[in-house]
């Protein structure tokens, strides 16, 4: 199984002919798409969701993640496999960071064997090398066999999510195409506060959202947090953009606290 991941959108051919290339390799592979609209080059909003997306496959998945700024440079392609035996192909820019942090890495391969390459193009290396070497891996090819091992690789910096006395401390990771909020909050943060369920939260001490379960929980165009599907605190407004409401982008660190009654 191959899971397939860009910022390249659905208005060109690249997806189409990437996935060609995998399938010449090994026609039986199945390809799923987590997602072609992470925005253009933004590494990190890739690498979260490459994250959240990436519990639900199983080990020997092989990831092809291709949000590539600097295609053609320096910079290398590699494949990282994780302790949990999934395989993540793409260029060396930081892109793998969270899946590294949670999995744990057993080993790094720059992807140097040419053999396993499908082309020589230099802006297209999500076809002619990510691609294909996907492709290979998924048919059986031994990950030894992709290249030279790495010994490091980019990591993003990365700021972790904290408890403050009575306050959660995060930041907003990227927002989805609804315009909810996602966060770097994990939902056992709500358990050593003790929130429940209807308590009123104060989004920077400034907005007033109602921790809930589910969006239809609230009125419309109400504001909201509630523990999202991938485990983490989501920030939205039912049936609207808490994004535009809110007036928060990708970085900006939020604190929650539950109102003091």
């Amino acid at each position: 199984m191959i899971a397939f991941l860009t910022d390249w959108s659905l208005k060109s051919y690249y997806v189409g002919v990437a996935k060609a290339v995998m399938k010449r390799i090994n026609p039986k592979v199945e390809i799923i798409d987590i997602t072609h609209d992470v925005k253009p080059f933004d590494v990190r909003m890739a690498a979260h969701i490459l994250l959240r997306a990436s519990v639900d496959f199983p080990q020997g998945t092989v990831f092809a993640a291709v949000v590539d700024y600097g295609v053609g440079t320096s910079r290398k392609a590699i494949c990282m496999r994780t302790r949990n035996e999934q395989f993540y192909v793409g260029p060396d820019n930081g892109i793998f960071t969270y899946v590294a942090l949670n999995y744990g890495v057993k080993q790094v391969r720059e992807l140097d064997n040419k053999s396993l390459h499908y082309g020589s193009s230099y802006t297209f290396h999500g076809r002619d090398i990510f691609a294909s070497v996907a492709g290979h891996l998924s048919k059986g090819v031994p990950f030894e066999e992709v290249g030279s091992v790495l010994p490091n690789y980019i990591v993003l910096p990365v700021k972790v999510a904290q408890v403050e006395k009575d306050a959660l401390i995060g930041e907003v990771v990227y927002c989805d195409g609804f315009g909810n909020i996602e966060t770097n909050i994990p939902a056992a943060f709500v358990e050593k506060l003790g929130w429940e369920i209807d308590d009123i939260v104060l989004l920077n001490d400034r907005y007033e959202l109602s921790f809930v379960r589910a969006y239809g929980d609230v009125a419309k165009s109400h504001g909201l947090v509630h523990v999202d599907s991938s485990g983490f605190l989501e920030i939205a407004v039912n049936q609207a953009s808490a994004e535009e409401f809110f007036k928060m982008s990708q970085g900006q660190q939020i604190t929650l606290r539950r109102k003091k009654s």
